[in-house]
């Protein structure tokens, strides 16, 4: 069988061979994107000048995003911050068409939990929940986020963020909480894409049942490494009476019966079988992606509820699930995500879906201009870039100085280029 090259594959370009990256800047963004946008929401006028400045300032601030920083470096007081952060936006609605306008026709369904560290007996949702970068259950937040994946630039953008309840209530699972933060919004993910994908959390019953029976989408998802699957029986009915037979036998996941599995993809790394099997937990037929790693010998399986979908796409896909991850890391690293200091569910409700729709807003200025596409997406960048701007801005405005001037022109884009990576 001829290896086959895989779009996982992509090159690595050195930083010094990077052009200088064009970006819309926040006078750009605000008028092919924001304005727009939240024009469509139907929001007052203060309102709305209020989120075309707070989210070009979460992509320009340097230090802590808190209340307190944020009136040192904008146009409104503390307090004013804090009024308009107790009232409600409709993120989801926003996000869902900023993503209409600067994705692909190509996409996926994400969702995914991140660990926030907060403390204080006022916290709401406060609770033990698993971190991640230490392996273990610490004490803060939990934030549930959905995000949709652009298969084409390999990138992820935000759609909403919920705080799963550090409690139980009612006998509320967590599960139950991740199911219906899917469920609420079932009919406008439809539109955005046919899958969900999900970590191994979502293989348990209870979760694949949600999302199967409730929405009009499939689900994609990792087994654990011993998972009770069963082959389908192919052969011929027997005769006499009783239930035709409909399953084949118990499958060894340490040792697979190549016989019964079909070989979908092989390279240097990996070799992907694939076969429609029935698990015993979902009680459901399922297509399995089992994965063999030739660097470890060990194995890894992934199914999903499409029993028509290849096993190398249900692998590709599941890869890119890991662009989320990216925008949490984006978001705690350049716009504030857990320097919330709010003690109100509103006001972090709101801190967190900025911050990651900052995020979401950065990439559509990146993605904004067609030459840069196939190029690296650096958040670092954009925060520079934009930085800069407030900065430059402050200092000619000070000085009475028209950067537009022949003179000043050259001057001004060398100074909002400064400190930028592909500058």
């Amino acid at each position: 069988m001829q290896k086959m090259v895989s779009p996982l594959t992509r090159e690595i370009v050195p930083i010094f061979f990077l052009r200088r990256q064009a970006f819309l800047g926040p006078d750009g963004l605000m008028e092919k994107y924001l304005k727009p946008l939240l024009a469509m929401m139907g929001l007052s006028h203060v309102r709305t000048k209020f989120l075309t400045h707070v989210f070009v300032l979460f992509l320009s601030m340097r230090g802590r995003l808190n209340f307190a920083n944020m009136a040192r470096y904008g146009t409104y007081s503390e307090k004013s911050y804090r009024t308009h952060f107790e009232e409600s936006f409709p993120f989801f609605m926003f996000n869902l068409h900023l993503i209409q306008q600067v994705s692909s026709a190509s996409r996926l369904i994400v969702a995914d939990c991140t660990f926030l560290p907060k403390s204080g007996k006022a916290t709401p949702h406060i609770g033990r929940f698993w971190n991640g970068c230490v392996g273990k259950a610490m004490p803060g937040l939990e934030l549930s986020t959905v995000a949709v994946v652009d298969i084409e630039k390999h990138t992820a953008f935000h759609l909403e963020s919920l705080l799963t309840p550090g409690a139980r209530q009612d006998e509320e699972s967590r599960i139950d909480v991740y199911v219906k933060q899917i469920t609420d919004r079932a009919t406008e993910l439809k539109r955005l894409a046919d899958y969900l994908v999900y970590d191994g959390a979502a293989g348990k019953k209870k979760f694949v049942d949600g999302i199967v029976d409730h929405t009009e989408l499939h689900l994609i998802s990792k087994l654990r490494k011993d998972a009770d699957l069963r082959y389908l029986y192919t052969g011929p009915r027997r005769s006499g009476p009783g239930r035709p037979k409909q399953y084949d036998g118990k499958i060894n996941c340490t040792q697979l019966d190549l016989s019964r599995v079909e070989r979908c993809y092989e390279d240097d790394e990996i070799t992907i079988f694939t076969a429609v099997v029935n698990s015993k937990r979902f009680k459901r037929n399922i297509r399995i992606a089992y994965i063999q790693h030739r660097a470890t010998k060990g194995y890894t399986i992934l199914f999903s509820t499409d029993l028509t979908l290849d096993g190398y796409l249900i692998y590709y896909y599941y890869h890119l699930r890991f662009q989320v991850e990216f925008l949490f890391r984006d978001g705690k690293q350049h716009t504030g995500l857990t320097h919330c200091q709010a003690r109100s569910e509103q006001k972090l409700s709101f801190h967190h879906n900025a911050s990651l729709t900052a995020v979401s807003l950065a990439k559509a200025d990146f993605y904004a201009d067609d030459q840069n596409a196939g190029q690296p997406f650096s958040m670092l960048d954009i925060t520079t870039s934009y930085f800069n701007q407030l900065y430059v801005n402050r200092i000619f405005d000070k000085l009475g100085l028209e950067p537009t001037s022949d003179t000043l022109a050259p001057l001004y884009q060398e100074l909002l280029n400064f400190g930028k990576l592909a500058a």
